[in-house]
């Protein structure tokens, strides 16, 4: 029977996972050419600090296949030179879109600064100042060159670009942009309500464990909803705020996740189970802590924590196909974790490069709201079934 369930659940967490790839990656296919990726004909060179620079370089260019995350030898150099030909799209009112930037930086047209975000130099460590943060860079039309320099300074452990870089018309991406974020917004606040709920019943049910970690973990899945938006930064615009919302909400959830691991499938799990969150929970108070001191922390932290919850992830997979035939509640929730881990599975794919998509979409919002309401279905379920064993009595 247990290789029935493995059969099973494997089928399912593939299924979803291909599915919604193939169709986000339809929705590229399908859109229209206001949007176009610039990853060719890129250029880079490093200047050794602020004092050293004399302005854009005019030779010495080398060329690079990867822009995002450059792996070119850095040396501890604070500037890092970039530059492409903005491509001729027809576009009334063109523009370069960066998804996530390290560090402050500028951009030029020709020679005319046409964007700045921070300063050059700035006394704090600025890796973090730009990323998870969109930035949408008009063109000046009363300059007639094409070609785009990006200016990048950082005085931390990375430099320049982390997400991808893009051209086309300024309103149409605006548009889009907002009309992709409707149903994360929408998601974030059901799960915030559903927290509130949650913390509720954690009054009502005398302070029980399993409400209040259903409640964090529900907050964790609302910040990530709203963290992974683009239109997230003109309702609150200042530098890492939303770095600590993401923060919190990625590194925090596994240990929750865990909590009601434990509280809903023990006594067989308890001890180690519970020993891991909890080792899990205090990591990642001392991760975030270390991450308000000094925003570079996060570098190191988040390679930890993606290691760690990945295993934490497997972890709970093996549970899940252990628990999936003993009861009803079991095989709820094992259908909301894998439309989870599916859709997160999926959305790493997509950021590494290994699946490619001619439009960045994000589905791991959908998988976690899934299991929210999965447990959210297994306490209701519980709840009545106490009700009704009251009422027998």
């Amino acid at each position: 029977m247990k290789a029935k369930a493995v059969l099973i659940l494997f089928l399912l967490m593939m299924t979803n996972t291909i599915f919604f790839t193939d169709s986000a990656s339809s929705q590229g296919d399908a859109s229209s050419p206001s949007l176009q990726r610039m990853e060719q004909g890129w250029e880079y060179q490093w200047v050794e600090s602020v004092e050293a620079d004399t302005g854009i370089p005019q030779t010495g260019w080398l060329p690079t296949e990867n822009v995002k995350e450059l792996d070119e030898p850095r040396e501890d150099r604070e500037i890092l030179y970039l530059r492409n030909t903005f491509p001729d799209g027809g576009w009334i009112d063109p523009a370069i879109f960066i998804s996530f930037m390290y560090g402050t930086f500028e951009v030029y047209q020709g020679d005319q600064l046409i964007y700045q975000f921070g300063n050059i130099p700035e006394a704090d460590t600025v890796t973090y100042r730009g990323y998870n943060r969109r930035h949408f860079i008009e063109l000046d039309p009363t300059v007639a060159s094409d070609q785009i320099t990006i200016r990048s300074y950082s005085n931390g452990n990375l430099i320049g670009v982390s997400g991808a870089v893009s051209a086309g018309s300024h309103s149409s991406y605006l548009t889009k942009m907002i009309r992709d974020d409707f149903d994360k917004i929408v998601i974030g606040a059901i799960q915030i309500f559903i927290t509130v709920l949650a913390l509720i019943f954690f009054i009502i049910k005398r302070f029980s464990v399993l409400y209040l970690a259903y409640a964090a973990m529900t907050f964790c899945a609302a910040l990530y909803s709203f963290s992974i938006t683009g239109s997230k930064q003109f309702i609150i615009d200042v530098p890492y705020v939303w770095i600590y919302v993401f923060q919190i909400a990625v590194f925090f959830r596994s240990a929750f996740d865990l909590m009601i691991i434990d509280k809903l499938f023990g006594p067989g799990y308890k001890k180690w189970v519970r020993r891991l969150w909890q080792i899990h929970l205090g990591l990642a108070v001392i991760a975030f802590t270390l991450s308000v001191t000094n925003p570079d922390y996060f570098t190191v932290t988040k390679g930890i924590f993606e290691k760690l919850s990945g295993f934490e992830v497997l972890l709970i997979l093996a549970i899940v196909i252990r628990v999936f035939l003993r009861n009803t509640d079991a095989k709820i929730y094992a259908v909301g974790f894998l439309f989870m881990a599916g859709f997160m599975i999926r959305d790493l794919l997509v950021f590494t490069g290994v699946i490619y998509l001619k439009e960045f979409y994000l589905l791991g919002h959908i998988g976690q709201f899934a299991l929210v309401l999965a447990i959210g279905i297994i306490l209701v379920r519980q709840h009545r079934g106490a009700g009704d064993r009251l009422k027998i009595r």
